[in-house]
């Protein structure tokens, strides 16, 4: 299937949208919510969130290769994204809903169970959700533009939370002047979001239903547990495959630490009012959308994948960090408000581009890589390796908390703190562990990417390859 319609596009877009519901929830408001709101320290908010990471790990290549060689009427990935949709609603509204006098040790709890049933029931979506996005088109530029259209859609989904949900449930009260501290904010704002999952999911499952009869039939011998490790060794095998998975798990760290200090960031260490937070969040959506739109035609330009993948990185990493690391060698204005605007317009709008054109190449890069796989092993295994894709993506909202908690203790920001209470020394050592970190870990990031070697020569002729023995 080399063209798509864009009823197809947009329909299979659409499944992406609970992604961002779930990534912003837990990148912007979950570290921030057991921690400042409920009283959990930071590192074991963060702790807790990693634990479920990693029991999460164990579950994406379980569901990839489950989903590569399940024979069903409703072809091997429908069946998982449809029976994932309700399980993955509720465990995300009771993870906000916490019973009150649970201590420390319940919160803690609380959060890592939840937090795992929230991940494990998306894996079960997501893996398949995605794998079916190779199956649809082989197409070098196409698998681009979907992967595109994926990431603006779950931008939609991160706009409805932190633009939408910051209006809607986290505005000031009389008792809370910001919202965020707010407790009881957060179940209504959970609920809100359960149709918004489900439908995300149905809808996608349903637009791409008709596809079904025309897709790859599993060549692999039945599933079992035993054969995932074999698979996985596999695949690693692929040094590409190795390449972007190392590339997008650190770039994903990076990302998810900066989503999770977010809040603080603008809070303590930039002090803006709940409306610039409120820009501040707007910018960096708008700017995500121009970067994904802009990563076809940006394609043309930059012909090889990672080369568009580090050029979006480096942008990323530069204006995430070049205003903080200006405030603290003091090489800005005095102006607290002028120095917030241009927060805003960096951090916020021009990262957020870089961020928008370098998120869909991860995705269309791995496509690419499933037909490298059936080209030396003679079959298709494309949940496999998009639940490599899956794991980096939760290392946003994993590892990245991780980092985020020990910045956040290390800094001595103690839970529910106003902007006058927190000593400047506090915030000047928030501001330099947490600026440098970005280029650091960006910086490995590209060294790893480096060695995808799948060119768009090379693509073309493994797939005309393919076709001739399909034929």
């Amino acid at each position: 299937i080399r063209t798509m319609s864009w009823y197809l596009r947009l329909g299979y877009g659409v499944g992406q949208l609970p992604e961002g519901i779930k990534s912003a929830a837990f990148g912007f408001y979950l570290l921030f919510f057991f921690n400042q709101v409920l009283g959990l320290s930071g590192t074991l908010a963060g702790i807790a969130v990693f634990i479920a990471l990693c029991v999460d790990a164990l579950s994406d290549p379980i569901v990839g290769s489950w989903s590569d060689s399940t024979v069903s009427r409703y072809g091997r990935r429908h069946p998982f994204m449809y029976l994932a949709a309700i399980p993955f609603a509720l465990s995300f509204y009771f993870l906000f809903v916490p019973p009150q006098g649970l201590g420390t040790l319940g919160l803690f709890i609380w959060l890592c169970g939840f937090a795992v049933l929230v991940r494990t029931t998306m894996t079960f979506y997501t893996v398949p959700y995605m794998a079916l996005g190779a199956e649809l088109t082989e197409d070098y530029d196409e698998r681009t533009l979907l992967s595109s259209l994926r990431t603006i859609f779950q931008l939609m989904g991160m706009f409805a939370v932190l633009i939408g949900a910051n209006h809607l449930f986290f505005g000031a009260t009389e008792h809370y002047a910001n919202g965020q501290l707010n407790p009881a904010a957060y179940p209504v704002f959970a609920l809100a979001a359960v149709p918004l999952l489900i439908g995300g999911i149905l809808v996608s499952a349903l637009a791409t239903h008709h596809k079904i009869p025309t897709l790859r039939v599993p060549t692999k011998e039945k599933f079992s547990v035993t054969r995932v490790v074999s698979e996985v060794r596999l695949a690693f095998k692929i040094p590409s495959f190795t390449a972007v998975v190392c590339a997008s798990v650190i770039f994903g760290i990076s990302q998810g630490m900066i989503q999770a200090l977010i809040l603080y960031t603008a809070t303590y260490f930039f002090a803006l009012t709940p409306n610039m937070l409120s820009l501040l969040f707007t910018c960096a959506i708008v700017g995500m959308i121009c970067g994904s739109a802009a990563s076809r035609p940006l394609s043309a330009l930059m012909t090889e994948k990672k080369v568009l993948f580090i050029a979006g990185m480096c942008w990323y990493a530069f204006f995430t960090s070049v205003i903080i690391i200006l405030k603290l060698l003091g090489a800005l204005p005095d102006d607290a408000e002028l120095v917030g605007w241009l927060y805003i317009v960096s951090s916020g709008f021009f990262s957020a581009v870089g961020l928008g054109a370098a998120l869909p190449m991860i995705g269309s890069m791995i496509a690419d890589i499933t037909d490298e796989h059936e080209r030396i092993h003679g079959e298709r295994q494309e949940g496999i390796y998009y639940a490599a894709a899956s794991f980096a993506g939760k290392m946003v909202g994993g590892a990245g908390p991780v980092l985020a908690g020990f910045v956040v203790d290390l800094a001595g920001i103690e839970p529910g703190a106003t902007v006058a209470s927190v000593p400047a020394s506090a915030v000047a050592r928030f501001g330099w562990v947490q600026g440098p970190t970005v280029l650091v870990l960006t910086g490995i990031s590209v060294a790893c990417i480096s060695f995808f070697s799948i060119t768009r020569a090379q693509h073309r002729d493994t797939v005309d390859e393919l076709l001739t023995r399909r034929q």
